[in-house]
């Protein structure tokens, strides 16, 4: 029933919101510098407290919905110099504390 609930939840994060088409929508945008790839990231991820609503088996709180989206989409520095927004969300699904915070 969890592998169910993680690929909703990732099918969900992958299409079901504006604001999740946003952060794919900026992964090839350049930055020049971490502060403004991390005040994107973070405008972004305004609104997303739908989450809570349509799992609110998995999060309990705009505070753990942020905290995914935090670890989720981070700012990475590429060979170009340039900050992008990097998805990691499968691996954030996959990780130990997704794992452990739904306990």
């Amino acid at each position: 029933m969890k592998n169910v609930r993680f690929l909703l939840l990732a099918g969900a994060v992958a299409v079901a919101s504006p604001a999740f088409a946003n952060h794919i929508e900026h992964l090839d945008e350049p930055f020049s510098t971490r502060g403004a790839c991390e005040a994107e990231t973070q405008q972004l991820s305004n609104g997303d407290d739908w989450l809570i609503d349509v799992f609110p088996d998995v999060f309990s709180s705009e505070g753990e919905v942020r905290s995914f989206l935090n670890r989720a989409f981070t700012c990475d520095r590429h060979s170009d110099g340039q900050y992008y927004i990097t998805d990691h969300r499968q691996e954030v699904l996959d990780s130990d504390w997704f794992a452990q915070r739904n306990h």
